[in-house]
């Protein structure tokens, strides 16, 4: 009986391990991670060409994002959006501000590096129908929502499309 009792206990435990297995295996599978300059997916690896100073890397290497938020706050949408379009940074012209869905995409990454924030809202280039209005992200609140666009206050955070 005793022995029989010990071979329940083994099962229950191995049966445990594999589970507990199968679920990490899952998350790392689901989880595409970079490294580096290499972005690792599913079954291959992209080679991506480094942004350069002053950017950083999300997305999985799709989009290159300054670094540093606009040094202050925009005296309104049309501010912000002009800045990054005139922006030159690591010798690249082509900047822009992030959709809503980019922006909202890195908030996680954002919010971990909370020291490189001075501002926590950010405008985007996400257009309401009426047009004199654009989303923007308040990071402190994980909250999004339409502002018109001579709204001050607001920072921009500019993206541009990596090539690799």
């Amino acid at each position: 009986m005793e022995r029989k009792t010990t071979d329940n206990s083994l099962n229950f435990i191995i049966t445990f391990l594999i589970i507990l297995v199968l679920i990490l295996l899952i998350f790392l599978i689901q989880n595409k991670s970079f490294t580096g300059n290499s972005v690792q997916e599913i079954d291959k690896i992209k080679i991506i060409k480094d942004c350069g100073e002053e950017t950083t890397i999300y997305n999985f290497g799709e989009l290159c994002w300054q670094k540093f938020q606009m040094p202050l706050s925009a005296d309104n949408w049309s501010h912000a959006d002009s800045y990054c379009k005139k922006l030159v940074l690591a010798n690249y012209s082509d900047w822009r501000l992030p959709t809503d869905e980019e922006l909202w995409d890195i908030r996680i990454e954002m919010k971990t590096n909370s020291s490189l924030l001075n501002e926590t809202r950010f405008w985007t280039a996400t257009s309401h129908e009426f047009k004199n209005m654009h989303k923007y992200i308040n990071f402190r609140t994980n909250y999004r929502d339409y502002a018109l666009d001579l709204r001050p206050g607001y920072s921009a955070k500019c993206i541009r499309k990596n090539i690799y």
